[in-house]
């Protein structure tokens, strides 16, 4: 499990804002995107809460889709960045608040949609803030995400945790608790970085503990000299997606 104090210091450096990856990544076969499936389920009276909302750049699209949009984190750095962006921004109906989401600061049966991208949740607190015929959509980062670079550095994320094992996990606390599974997907994309844009990548998430370029040099070349492409460095990116009604 990640630190909180890893989040708060990329929290300060960028918000957990990868635009500017996002724009220079050449990325083949992705199925989805996130926050568009969000949408489909939004319409003017919903009222979304957003778990693990970093620096909120993800949410200022959504605010003309719905009633409200809360989004919650429980890294002060990363919501600090979020509220700073609300000032540039028009939309009015957004809030962000520091909150733990194993102990949600809501009342049961506040949200018509919860939303949750790669980053932990409470089920129980999930089903207890959506109202009856609530939906949970949750994207969630794959044991087999970055594997050559996991294989090459012999650690990282997930590393030798059974493939599904997490969104099991969450399938079966779903059923439990009374969600109706609606979707369960899976893709593995293929991604290519430059150099500098994978260090930066690796530097400022957990795909590799404690990843440092300077003590990491020589497993880094390793990686450069196996992998490079002509696109690129050659990795991989794997995702869930799973999509309940209360």
């Amino acid at each position: 499990m990640v630190g909180k104090k890893f989040y708060e210091s990329v929290g300060k450096k960028i918000g957990w804002d990868f635009s500017y990856l996002n724009n220079r990544t050449i990325v083949k076969n992705k199925k989805w995107d996130f926050y568009k499936e969000v949408a489909k389920f939004l319409d003017k009276d919903k009222i979304l809460l957003d778990i693990g909302t970093g620096s909120g750049e993800k949410l200022f699209g959504l605010a003309g889709k719905c009633n409200k949009v809360v989004g919650i984190g429980n890294s002060k750095s990363m919501i600090e960045k979020a509220n700073e962006k609300l000032l540039t921004v028009e939309a009015k109906n957004i809030e962000f608040k520091f909150a733990d989401a194993n102990r949600l600061p809501f009342k049961t049966g506040k949200f018509d949609v919860v939303s949750c991208r790669h980053s932990p949740f409470n089920m129980k607190e999930v089903f207890r803030v959506l109202k009856k015929n609530g939906i949970f959509i949750t994207q969630q980062v794959g044991e087999r995400d970055k594997q050559n670079i996991k294989n090459v550095f012999g650690r990282g994320q997930s590393y030798n945790k059974k493939d599904g094992s997490l969104i099991d996990m969450y399938c079966g606390q779903a059923e439990k608790l009374g969600f109706k599974i609606l979707r369960k997907n899976h893709y593995c994309a293929t991604e290519y970085y430059k150099s500098s844009d994978l260090v930066f990548l690796l530097e400022n998430t957990p795909i590799i503990p404690k990843f440092n370029i300077e003590k990491d040099h020589k497993i880094f070349e390793e990686l450069i000299k196996r992998f490079t492409t002509k696109y690129g460095i050659k990795t991989n990116s794997c995702r869930y997606l799973l999509v309940l009604k209360k």
